[in-house]
């Protein structure tokens, strides 16, 4: 193995740049445009606690599930294998149809078509924006050495200078000053985060990044995982700043702006207040670039992931053919349905992928098999708990008890469960065989 001067010499900070943009342009699409306003809008002066919140679940913790991917092997279903193999496959298999044709490659066409071709060519019809779009995602998905490179190099480039423009100009000459907005502004942040998907979106999508890693520097798993922590660490920069910059956008509107407007018609609203001539067509180029890197992403890492696990059986073309077609027919439904339907599918399982997460991350410390069981499953069940209401199922005793939990009130009442469930399941396993333990290079 290289020692670690070796390391720095082979590792091109050129490519670490442009697989790095690639990662970022990958978890900046859809979600990431419209929800950052929308949340500042309402959090309004406590906009910086808003901006905490979701730079945790927005930024952090998507940055993280590619730093799991990497330290579980490179593939997807590593972060839950010690879940046993039909867990594993059946959670990772849930997040594959939920960032690809059920959630989140539909809503980057209907974010497409109402923020970027309406803007563009006024009214048309979502379905001509969908053909087109998804012309566009089938050609490049199905040309998939290409896929990091093009996103990175040329795609990314495009769409940062084209947000920095909207976000120094939103910081230099702000709407107006924000005003009071809601107190639970942390809480709104870091569950308005889920909607991102971006956790989901770095299981998905981290395979094919790192493996673009794994091409530069061939046999050397030190420098591998340096030059991963690296592109995670600019991604995570892009991340956070247009994220600050949008939520800030969206606080400096809050003291004349209704707080009950769409997503969509929202950041128009800001953006057209802030350019008026020119700065909706702006928004509207972005919107598509950033639209268009993220469903090429999540459709090439979906379509993997199936061809992968299924040992060919659903061929990598047929899945990309399936996954469009199927994102098509519900991209029509248009922003806010596919919203609507997703809040309670992300309840549930998105806390269960977060401590997923982060126990790999840290798994190289103390855990045992019965760690990720007892965490796991535990955050599983109260996030089904937490998906009840939502769907009109309000068992009052319930309810009653879960706002007692710590923590609760701030989104994360799986919080306790998980760690006492851990911490239980690890000292009920010690003994009967150790898991594997990854490298804490």
């Amino acid at each position: 193995m290289n020692t670690d001067n070796n390391v720095k010499s082979v590792i091109s900070i050129g490519s670490m740049l442009i697989i790095g943009f690639a990662l970022f342009a990958s978890f900046f699409g859809a979600g990431n445009l419209i929800f950052p306003p929308v949340i500042g809008l309402a959090a309004g002066k406590n906009w910086i606690m808003a901006l905490i919140g979701f730079a945790l679940s927005g930024v952090l913790l998507p940055i993280l599930s590619f730093v799991a991917v990497v330290r579980s092997g490179g593939n997807e279903e590593g972060i839950a294998s010690d879940m046993g193999r039909v867990f594993s496959f059946l959670f990772i298999s849930v997040i594959m149809l939920c960032t690809s044709l059920l959630i989140a490659v539909p809503r980057t066409a209907a974010t497409t078509h109402e923020l970027g071709v309406v803007t563009i060519l006024g009214d048309t019809e979502q379905v001509w924006t969908s053909c087109v779009f998804f012309a566009i995602v089938v050609y490049l998905s199905l040309n998939p050495s290409t896929v990091v490179e093009t996103i990175g190099k040329y795609l990314t480039p495009a769409l940062l200078i084209i947000m920095s423009v909207i976000i120094v100009k939103g910081i230099l000459s702000p709407i107006s000053t924000p005003s009071a907005g809601i107190p639970d502004a942390f809480r709104k942040g870091f569950v308005d985060g889920y909607q991102t998907l971006d956790v989901f979106g770095g299981l998905v999508f981290s395979g094919a990044v790192f493996a673009a890693v794994a091409a530069h520097l061939p046999g050397d798993r030190r420098a591998q995982m340096k030059m991963a922590y690296g592109c995670a660490i600019v991604a995570g920069l892009g991340l956070l700043f247009v994220y600050g910059g949008l939520l800030y956008l969206g606080a400096t509107g809050s003291q004349t702006l209704d707080r009950e407007m769409e997503h969509a018609e929202l950041i128009v609203t800001l953006i057209d207040q802030l350019f008026r001539n020119w700065g909706p067509m702006a928004l509207a180029v972005a919107t598509i670039f950033a639209c268009l890197t993220t469903a090429i992403g999540l459709t090439a890492g979906a379509s993997y992931f199936f061809s992968r696990v299924t040992k060919e059986k659903l061929p990598y073309k047929f899945n990309v053919s399936i996954i469009c077609t199927v994102s098509f027919l519900f991209s029509n439904l248009g922003i806010s349905a596919i919203i609507g339907y997703a809040v309670p599918i992300l309840v549930f399982i998105y806390p269960t992928a977060i401590v997923l997460v982060l126990l790999n991350v840290f798994r190289c410390r103390f855990f045992n098999r019965g760690t990720f069981l007892g965490a796991a499953y535990s955050t599983l069940f109260f996030g089904f708990l937490e998906m009840l209401p939502i769907l009109g199922v309000k068992i009052d005793v319930l309810l009653s008890v879960m706002e007692t939990f710590p923590f609760a009130e701030h989104g994360f009442v799986w919080a306790i469960p998980a760690f006492v469930c851990g911490v239980i399941g690890t000292v009920m396993y010690k003994g009967s065989g150790e898991l594997r333990v990854a490298s804490c290079e």
